[in-house]
């Protein structure tokens, strides 16, 4: 006995140590986990003694499906591509904030509280306080649109902004029960420190007030003053089309600022409600199988396991829609414009071994994809070095508010054909003609890359995938 009791000890401490200081966050099941606390952080002051609230907190990448989140990652770290382009931005963001990278302009921290487990808590109130100044911040720039971080439970509610540069008292009221959590998002912003910040909150347990700390694991928060957009006008104005998100990274100084001429983006729309989902990765992804483990769920399986295989560098396969976004910040009066768009495709043969295919279909799966929307398709089947998709095709802009530039957006599909290893890479070329007669030419790829389709060995039918999953409750393959 006497030889275990040193065991038995140093267990039963380890174990004190963890309750003390696991609060976890809840997350969503289709995506991956928050990014790990940086190296040599410690559990510090925002852990409070025993039997007393604690608190924990990270930062969060987005509260909406128009946020932008933008960052400066520390100089000698090249963003890799599998972090960028479309439905990137859960990627770049934990690739960013593994590397200490800075937000710039507005920040947002998820954090919990839970109450002592013999009595309940009230939080009365929250401020962000400033901490040392810091160096601005230098390095490559990234920036993610329609930023949302789906690590976050929707039930995490935001709790207001607040400013760096005019500190205040939040008022707010929140009763939990003894040994319960709640938790909530708070959007920082500034426009001119470059500073630590973390959040106090003051709470009453029974009739006794304190103050807790919120801050990321251990380590205070960060925030440097804003930079110029790296977005084009035409990639944020075309989230309220339904595009996805996409990640964007910028090595140079930005310019003199936002232009005045016409800007043409292109996304790949994700599948909707009542759409297949066909997609190669290079390898097994394991965490799809966590997904499909309940295939009753008609809606949700499949839009989840589609994220999960985009983060992970997954290729569309077979068919895909894609929106092409137009923005004209000086167009007043004269909103009407002829479009052309063409593909410049190159194939290739990808090498290795057979990529792994996955297919995804609702319970009344049929042949569409975003068909009802698309104004023109194109097949690729061959090297087709020009290939138009929309000729001579009429679009009205639309302003939504002034000061916003009139936006617009055209949908088109492409369907790929060919044996398993063959891919398409292809990039845009759009052509935008106004009433006048003037004429603006636009390439347009994904995020400085082409896009990619990969080929279907029968076009259509979903026969080949090497796992194959139906939400209506099988599993085939």
């Amino acid at each position: 006995m006497n030889g275990r009791r040193p065991f038995l000890v140093a267990f039963l401490l380890t174990a004190a140590v963890w309750a003390g200081v696991a609060v976890p966050f809840a997350l969503t099941p289709d995506e991956p986990a928050p990014a790990t606390p940086r190296p040599g952080a410690s559990a510090g002051p925002n852990i409070a003694a025993e039997g007393r609230s604690r608190a924990a907190g990270r930062q969060a990448l987005g509260l909406a499906w128009s946020s932008t989140w933008s960052a400066t990652v520390p100089e000698g770290s090249a963003v890799p591509d599998r972090a960028l382009g479309a439905g990137r931005c859960a990627a770049l963001f934990t690739w960013a904030t593994e590397r200490s990278a800075v937000p710039r302009g507005t920040a947002t921290a998820a954090f919990t509280l839970t109450a002592p487990e013999d009595r309940g808590l009230v939080v009365r109130s929250l401020r962000v306080v400033k901490g040392r100044k810091l160096p601005a911040p230098k390095g490559t720039d990234v920036e993610c649109l329609g930023a949302v971080d789906r690590g976050v439970p929707q039930s995490m509610e935001s709790w207001g902004r607040l400013s760096l540069d005019r500190p205040r008292d939040l008022k707010v009221s929140r009763a939990v029960g003894p040994g319960a959590t709640v938790g909530g998002l708070i959007e920082t912003r500034t426009t001119d420190c470059s500073c630590q910040w973390w959040i106090e909150v003051e709470v009453w347990e029974g009739a006794k007030k304190r103050t807790v700390r919120v801050d990321d694991a251990g380590s205070p928060f960060t925030l440097a003053p804003p930079v110029a957009g790296i977005g084009a006008p035409a990639q944020g104005g075309a989230l309220k089309y339904g595009t996805t998100d996409v990640a964007l990274a910028r090595a140079d100084s930005p310019g003199d600022g936002p232009s005045e001429s016409a800007s043409v983006s292109a996304s790949r729309l994700l599948a909707g409600n009542g759409q297949e989902m066909w997609m190669v990765a290079d390898r097994e992804v394991p965490e799809v199988g966590r997904l499909t483990a309940n295939l009753d769920v008609p809606g949700a399986v499949c839009q989840r396991v589609e994220r999960r295989l985009v983060a992970d560098g997954a290729l569309p396969a077979g068919r895909a829609a894609y929106a092409v976004s137009i923005a004209d910040p000086s167009a007043r009066k004269d909103l009407e414009r002829v479009v052309d768009v063409s593909l410049k495709v190159k194939k290739t043969v990808r090498e290795g071994p057979p990529p792994q295919g996955y297919g995804c279909y609702p319970a009344q799966w049929g042949l569409q994809s975003n068909d009802s929307q698309s104004a023109g398709s194109a097949r690729l089947s061959r090297d087709t070095p020009h290939l138009p998709v929309l000729t001579g095709e009429p679009v009205q802009l639309l302003r939504e508010a002034d000061g916003e530039p009139a936006t617009s957006t055209l949908f088109f599909t492409v369907e790929a054909w060919g044996p398993d290893e063959t891919e398409y890479h292809f990039t845009l070329d759009v052509t935008v003609e106004d009433s006048s007669g003037k004429r603006t030419h636009h390439t347009v790829d994904d995020a400085g890359r082409p896009f990619v389709l990969a080929a279907r060995p029968d076009g259509m039918a979903p026969r080949h995938e090497k796992y194959a999953y139906y939400e209506n409750g099988h599993r085939i393959g």
